[in-house]
């Protein structure tokens, strides 16, 4: 678990152990896997919304969602591993459900899930600065995406 006041004192740097490289790859694919099918599951809610304003906001949210990918994938690789890259996957294999209702309250679970992994990840493991960045990033990704999902359940 990171040591909070050695980060609040160092702020540029870690003194203490953290993971290896190949640590660094093991940790990370999970997330890629787990954050390739939350994408997925954005694009199973797009195609039953039948309305253009939930259709764009899903939209804008999937940009970030797949730069998201990028940068953990680039960590993985940046790492010497290979990223998982989600080719076994199919889009018809996302169905959440025939109409936005039934599909949001879906997605919204999975992203609340997402989240807790991206967190127990940062939180648990002894990650290098910079994946540790990343890691906030992408949990603070995660959370704009789940309030955007409850406001628009909210409206519904």
């Amino acid at each position: 678990m990171p040591n909070p006041i050695a980060e609040a004192l160092l702020g540029k740097g870690w003194m203490g152990r953290t993971i290896s490289r190949e640590e660094t790859v093991e940790h990370l694919n999970p997330l890629v896997e787990a954050h390739i099918k939350l994408n997925h599951a954005y694009r199973a809610v797009v195609r039953v919304a039948d309305d253009p304003r939930v259709v764009e906001a899903l939209e804008s949210l999937l940009k970030t969602a797949r730069a998201d990918v990028g940068k953990l994938s680039e960590t993985i690789f940046s790492a010497g591993g290979a990223a998982y890259n989600g080719t076994d996957l199919e889009p018809e294999d996302f169905d959440l459900g025939p109409d936005l209702d039934a599909a949001l309250p879906n997605l919204i679970e999975q992203e609340e899930a997402f989240q807790d992994d991206v967190k127990t990840e940062r939180n648990d493991v002894e990650h290098q600065m910079r994946t540790r960045a990343i890691l906030e990033l992408v949990r603070d990704n995660s959370q704009e995406r789940l309030s955007v999902l409850k406001r628009i359940k909210k409206r519904r």
